[in-house]
């Protein structure tokens, strides 16, 4: 009785209210077999990164208009992403701001330059650390109690800047959960198919004693190359230097402690990836090629700290918004470090089939 009542109150409103909000989302599902080095064998029904969210806008005239966005990941297999607050309201992007002609300005729940604007050097669909770029892209996520301003596009170029706040501020010595200051900036170009982007992340040290912390951390990634006429090129090259958090290792390994994370040195880690595709019809095929150099630990490289990476696969438009995929990808580290499915090897080895639906 009680959701008649509901249904009838909605379908009274005015048709107003709702024209202009947009329901949007993707749903992503797919099969994943993992080897780790016959550490474990698997077979996995994962969720690949839905996503639900409502946006919306209001002219307030002159150009300049209220706009806002709400937006969930949830887990289509029932469970949560491993390491994500999918199921959360508002766990992705979500916004209230204001746009015109001189720009576009939000507060929020906010992604990082490399989360909106630079996804070309990893077009894969994967629950797996082996089958997508997740060590390369590991900054690539939302920022808590953020500010984020995106200026027109001028001739081709466009830039972005967020503040990310330390809202959740630790007493000294306690580091889990810590919040890090963030500033993040974004350069982008594009023209006749040719694009170039870089981007910026500075987070502020953690505090571990009175008279010590860890080191700030500052990330340099670049991305450019071609996409037109059925060419995909895409090349990647990062520079991280900080605490052992930046390194490839640490993302990798799952077990960083902030005793490691907070010892006082510096490390610098340098990665580069190749992605490349070729549109046939319906059918894009594609390869990356992935590479982690051994990190630096105040200036004196540390043996057997890098990684491999390739990936071979091809995807399959059913429609616009419908793709299917096929693809096998392999990580290999110097050292057993590959943190998979709890245990630590040095392969790690997968097959994946996917089905993407966007809306």
């Amino acid at each position: 009785m009680k959701k008649s009542l509901i249904a009838l109150m909605v379908a009274t409103l005015p048709a107003a209210a709702f024209a202009d909000v947009t329901v949007f989302g993707t749903i992503k599902g797919g099969v994943e077999y993992v080897d780790s080095n016959n550490a474990t064998k698997q077979t996995n029904i994962d969720d690949l990164g839905s996503r639900l969210g409502f946006k919306g806008n209001e002219d307030l005239g002159n150009g300049l208009k209220a706009i806002w966005q709400v937006e969930t990941g949830f887990g289509i297999d029932g469970q949560s992403r491993t390491g994500d607050s999918s199921g959360t309201f508002a766990s992705r992007e979500s916004f209230v701001g204001l746009s015109s002609n001189f720009g576009t300005f939000r507060l929020g729940h906010l992604s990082t330059y490399g989360e909106s604007d630079m996804a070309q050097v990893n077009p894969w669909e994967s629950s797996s650390n082996a089958l997508q770029l997740n060590a390369f892209t590991r900054d690539d996520g939302y920022v808590k109690n953020a500010v984020r301003f995106d200026t027109p596009e001028f001739s081709g170029f466009k830039a972005a800047f967020l503040y990310g706040t330390k809202e959740n501020k630790q007493a000294v010595g306690n580091t889990n959960g810590a919040d890090r200051e963030m500033y993040n900036l974004g350069l982008s170009y594009e023209n006749s198919g040719f694009f170039g982007k870089y981007q910026f992340i500075h987070e502020s040290p953690i505090a571990v004693a009175v008279d010590a912390g860890s080191k700030a951390n500052n990330k340099h990634r670049i991305e450019a190359g071609y996409n037109a006429n059925n060419i995909f090129v895409a090349l990647g090259y990062r520079n991280d230097k900080g605490d052992y958090s930046v390194t490839p290792y640490s993302f990798l390994n799952k077990g960083a402690s902030d005793v490691v994370i907070n010892d006082g040195r510096k490390y610098e880690s340098q990665e580069y990836a190749l992605t490349a595709g070729y549109q046939i019809g319906a059918f894009m095929p594609k390869f990356t090629y992935a590479q982690g150099k051994d990190y630096k630990v105040d200036g004196a490289t540390q043996d057997n700290t890098g990684y491999k990476q390739y990936l071979l696969g091809v995807d399959y438009s059913l429609s616009k918004r419908t793709v299917v995929g096929a693809q096998y990808g392999e990580i290999k580290a110097d050292s057993a470090f590959l943190n998979s499915n709890g245990q630590n090897t040095d392969k790690v080895k997968a097959f994946g089939l996917n089905v993407v639906h966007k809306f």
